[in-house]
């Protein structure tokens, strides 16, 4: 684990250069991972990572921020004790088991938290819906286990979405499957970005960081 200067404690990162763990069919480095991966104490660092911080750390705050910012400027930060004292994955999994393809919302988000944008946020992949409010997302938001019905999803959906807002697949965790699952049935996912769909690049010169405080 590692803090910077304000208190706030690298837990996980996602990058688009390696294996997509986040996005693996099990959904395992959600729910079920207890071994540390990855190197936890280098935000500069381009590959998945996650820390123990992620299941043992509690907060009420989170960020993220990029890999290739030496400052680590927050892209983007809840505010309104978004957290509430929990640990992040008892957070992001407190809305149920997804598990081994199971689907997680039709047409709207579990849930979400209040955010300011700063940093390069309108240059980095995954932020593109950061302007635009949408049917079911403000673009001040940062949803949980979000889907819009024409076809794809998000585990965390930065900003708005729905038919008006590019539909649900841009932040991380993203799937272009019909129903918002983690099994890829020849459909297509990246561990963050901002189109699920196949062509559609995404950043693998950096990876984002996830931070708790």
């Amino acid at each position: 684990m590692t803090s910077d200067n304000q208190s706030w404690t690298l837990i996980a990162r996602f990058s688009n250069d390696d294996t997509k763990h986040w996005m693996d069919d099990t959904g395992y480095w959600w729910y079920d991972r207890i071994e540390a991966a990855g190197k936890i104490a280098d935000p500069s660092n381009n590959t998945d990572m996650i820390s123990p911080a992620f299941w043992l750390v509690t907060g009420n705050e989170f960020k993220i921020t990029r890999s290739d910012d030496s400052q680590q400027t927050p892209l983007l930060q809840t505010t309104g004790n978004c957290l509430g004292g929990e640990t992040f994955r008892s957070k992001v999994t407190s809305y149920g088991d997804f598990r081994n393809g199971t689907v997680w919302a039709s047409d709207r988000c579990l849930g979400n938290c209040t955010i300011r944008y700063g940093g390069q946020n309108l240059s980095t992949n995954g932020f593109e819906q950061a302007g635009c409010s949408g049917e079911i997302q403000s673009s001040q938001a940062i949803g949980f286990w979000c889907d819009w019905g024409t076809g794809d999803g998000a585990v965390l959906m930065i900003g708005g979405g729905g038919a008006s807002c590019a539909r649900a697949d841009h932040g991380i965790g993203i799937t272009e499957a019909n129903s918002a699952f983690f099994i890829d049935h020849s459909t297509f996912e990246n561990d963050f970005g901002s189109d699920a769909q196949a062509g559609t690049p995404q950043s693998n010169n950096y990876s984002l960081n996830l931070w708790i405080r």
